[in-house]
């Protein structure tokens, strides 16, 4: 985890109320908060509950992960009938492992163009010649 940071007040209503310095609250950069929330997402539930599951362990643990739901009926009053509906809920196996470097692992890794890189004479973001 990241150390706090923190923030010397200039001026204004902080100062004039005895506030000299004010510390961030989690620490946490804002690409893991954003990592975060979006693995917090029903699509990406199952991918969060499998990545649960292979922590820190080898393939054969369950990955779990339930979510309950109210039934749609055709009436307005009455009782609702609630269903579980599994996402997930499996062994896990090497595959996965492979799939979860490939989901989250892809758009970090650099890429190089070997010994031949291509020409971008003009500039251009897209690298014509």
């Amino acid at each position: 985890m990241a150390s706090a940071a923190t923030a010397t007040v200039r001026g204004g209503f902080w100062p004039q109320n005895g506030v000299g310095s004010l510390v961030s609250a989690s620490g946490r950069s804002h690409g893991r908060e954003q990592v975060a929330r979006t693995l917090g997402t029903k699509g990406l539930l199952a991918l969060r509950e499998t990545a649960r599951a292979l922590d820190g362990v080898a393939p054969g643990g369950a990955a779990l992960k339930a979510l309950t739901r109210i039934v749609a009926a055709e009436e307005l009053g009455g009782k609702r009938v609630v269903e579980t509906v599994n996402l997930i809920n499996r062994v896990t196996t090497a595959a996965d492992v492979t799939e979860i470097n490939a989901d989250l692992l892809t758009f970090s890794t650099r890429t190089t163009f070997g010994a031949n890189p291509p020409a971008n004479r003009d500039g251009n973001p897209l690298g014509t010649r």
